[in-house]
């Protein structure tokens, strides 16, 4: 039985809503008509998250200052890129993480809806994960991400580790029972992200699509987790619920041990009657490919990597009456160019993943980060990690041989156990002429600490329509570096990072005269 993927292509546009909120980029279209008979014998009764009042803007954190590009044509499409804090020790209950997300919402969403147009919401990769820390299952890992690991001192991944071991052990009784179906899940790594699929789709798809329904809007946003079903057998429900939810009388179950980091799409309106709440709405789904070496060391599986299936997997999605053409590439496959010809740039996406994407007829890239490390330090072999990052969302409204007009690129911050995930999200036009800025550290090539071939990458640049501040204030190199070792865990900053949102219009055809460089504030 099929869960939640779904075809490519929904036949009929989807006509934008007259109060339209922006979500995430891509959307593989409608749910297959053979996954309904599984999907409507779903749990009737809707999650915490999806029936939990709005909240007010005020009884929310503390969020910066969003800052937006507005253009003032009819049919531009407003596109906003959130910048969450993850806070994932905070999580105890499916209610923490719909407030969360509402927040998110009432502070940087609502105030700046384009009337009469369509807007899209891009939430940052890996935005699910958080979920995995809640209930009691997520206690022994809660307490650890809260008071830290003492034993850990001096040693890199250690509280991790532990984390991770944490996990294992809270979710212990749903991985005996799935060990006994799957059993190479045992030397998965991260095995807890199978283990966690009922929460998953209850808590994290449960909130997003309920999220795009409340305010009439398209909703964009990943996690990585297995494929699903409903199952109402009393062995799966007893193995795989929450264990402080006792009305539960089916489950969302893993179809495979394989977990996928997956961007989901969500419609501002139900397209499947019948069906549960978390995928009622679903428009789409995208698979990553490739993946980091920290990805493949958790044992998380690739998208198709070649074929049409590779090709369906990456289909741009047309946002009707906009213009735009949304091409997701989540993190990595951002800097995958590789050197194919056009007519060959989708025989191996996982080389050539923009070209393909281009190739595809995209003009509007979705480039959602959860990038593990310090935005200030080592990215790899390089050693300076914001002008490495030129090489992706602003490469793809630069390079020639590419013809994106507008980039969108939200990252998550926020420390999760000791490892830290950082950036300065923005959203780029190609030829864009006026103001220029970016990203802290860029001003000039560093001889010594930059390879030659980056010196392209270095200045400021006019294609920034909006720009996210960093936590520090643009300055020397050392200076920097030092601001990112004090944000990291137990630093004298730790965790201190700018929660906000970056907000544009993107007209077609482009204003190339248009304001830029926005920024938006801490």
């Amino acid at each position: 039985m099929l869960g939640h993927r779904a075809p490519r292509r929904l036949r009929a546009p989807l006509r934008p809503a007259r109060l339209r909120l922006a979500v995430a980029p891509v959307v593989v279209l409608a749910l297959v008509a053979s996954a309904l008979p599984a999907l409507a014998d779903a749990p009737a009764r809707p999650t915490a998250a999806a029936v939990s009042a709005p909240l007010t803007a005020a009884g929310c954190p503390h969020w910066g200052r969003a800052g937006l590009a507005a253009d003032p044509r009819p049919h531009a499409l407003r596109v906003f890129a959130i910048q969450l804090h993850q806070q994932p020790a905070t999580m105890s209950t499916a209610s923490d993480f719909a407030r969360m997300i509402d927040c998110a919402f009432r502070r940087e969403v609502v105030p700046h809806l384009a009337r009469g147009r369509t807007n899209l919401v891009v939430f940052d990769e890996d935005l699910g994960l958080q979920t995995l820390a809640i209930g009691p299952r997520g206690a022994p890992a809660r307490t650890l991400l809260h008071a830290g690991v003492p034993s850990c001192a001096g040693q890199s991944l250690c509280p991790t580790i532990h984390t991770v071991g944490a996990l294992d052990s809270g979710y212990a009784r749903a991985l005996s029972y799935l060990q006994g179906r799957f059993p190479s899940l045992t030397a998965e790594l991260g095995k807890a992200f199978v283990a966690a699929t009922d929460t998953f789709v209850r808590v994290f798809m449960g909130t997003m699509a309920a999220e795009a329904r409340r305010y009439g809007v398209y909703v964009i946003a990943a996690n990585t987790q297995a494929p699903f079903r409903v199952d109402r057998s009393a062995a799966a429900v007893a193995a795989l619920a929450d264990p402080g939810d006792r009305r539960v009388s089916a489950v969302y179950a893993p179809t495979s041990p394989h977990v996928y980091n997956e961007t989901f799409v969500w419609a501002p309106r139900v397209l499947r009657r019948g069906a549960p709440a978390p995928v009622a709405n679903l428009l789409a789904t995208v698979r990553k490919v490739p993946l980091t070496t920290f990805e493949s060391t958790l044992g998380f599986s690739p998208g198709p990597a070649s074929g049409p299936a590779a090709r369906r997997n990456i289909a741009p999605v047309v946002i009707p009456g906009t213009g735009a053409r949304l091409g997701i590439a989540t993190s990595l496959p951002a800097f995958q160019y590789g050197t194919a010809t056009r007519a060959h740039a989708c025989d191996d996406v996982a080389v050539t993943y923009m070209r393909c994407l281009d190739r595809l007829g995209a003009n509007v890239l979705i480039q959602a980060d959860a990038n593990d490390g310090a935005w200030t330090g080592n990215d790899g072999s390089e050693l300076w990690q914001p002008l490495s990052w030129m090489g992706s969302a602003w490469r793809a409204v630069s390079d020639p041989t590419v013809h994106f007009t507008y980039a969108v690129n939200p990252f998550m911050v926020g420390n999760l156990s000791d490892i830290p995930f950082d950036g300065q999200s923005a959203i780029l036009e190609r030829g864009r002429r006026g103001n220029d800025c970016h990203y802290v550290g860029n001003a000039r090539v560093v001889p010594g600490d930059d390879p030659a071939r980056y010196r392209a990458y270095a200045g400021a640049k006019p294609q920034f329509l909006a720009l996210a501040p960093w936590a520090a204030a643009d300055g020397p190199r050392p200076a920097l570096r030092a601001d990112g070792a004090a944000l990291g865990y137990g630093g004298a900053r730790a965790d201190r990072y700018v929660q906000t949102a970056v907000i544009a219009d993107l007209p077609f055809p482009v204003d190339r005269v248009r304001p830029g460089c926005v920024m938006a504030g801490r």
